[in-house]
């Protein structure tokens, strides 16, 4: 009877801590995902910034090598880093600094690895777009998604996809 009640106790024991095993890793992985949140809304943030200061060599520092672009003129794939560089500081070349920085919101995020993850971005360019000869494109707003993706401690975006937003 005595062994009965020690290997019950031992079972009893063994599932208390299979239990606080799966609670304390459902806390860190929630505080797990919470730190990687963070850090994609900060390279968000940052890439942003570097569009508004019509920054392309850090944006292109932000982006992996090779990066799928689908704008509203259609599929672009970019093999180097000097491809992505070149793509936004021609398209910054026609940008006037004088027009209004769009205002930018992070929709959504889904995670669909630990180190991939879907971003939904919605630009607002409620005064359009000033051109550098005179010229304006007129105001807009777009869901962009993008493909994030982390290496070595490091995210980066992978893949953008430009949608203009129908009124």
């Amino acid at each position: 009877m005595g062994k009965f009640f020690i290997m019950v106790a031992v079972t009893t024991a063994g599932c208390a801590l299979l239990l606080v095993f799966s609670v304390l890793d459902g806390t860190w992985r929630r505080s797990s995902r919470a730190i990687e949140e963070h850090a994609i809304r900060a390279l968000i943030s940052d890439w942003v910034e570097a569009y508004q200061n019509l920054d392309a060599k850090r944006m292109a520092a932000h982006q992996t090598p090779v990066i799928e672009v689908v704008d509203r003129f259609g599929r672009l794939r970019l093999q180097s880093a000097t491809e992505n560089e070149k793509l936004w500081s021609d398209t910054f070349e026609a940008i006037s600094k004088k027009s209004a920085p769009p205002t930018v919101t992070v929709d959504h995020i889904e995670f669909l690895r630990p180190e991939v993850a879907l971003v939904q971005v919605s630009w607002q360019f409620s005064e359009g777009v000033l051109l550098v000869d005179g010229d304006r494109i007129p105001p807009f707003s777009e869901i962009d998604t993008y493909v994030v993706t982390e290496t070595r401690g490091v995210w980066l975006l992978a893949g953008h996809n430009m949608q203009e937003k129908k009124p």
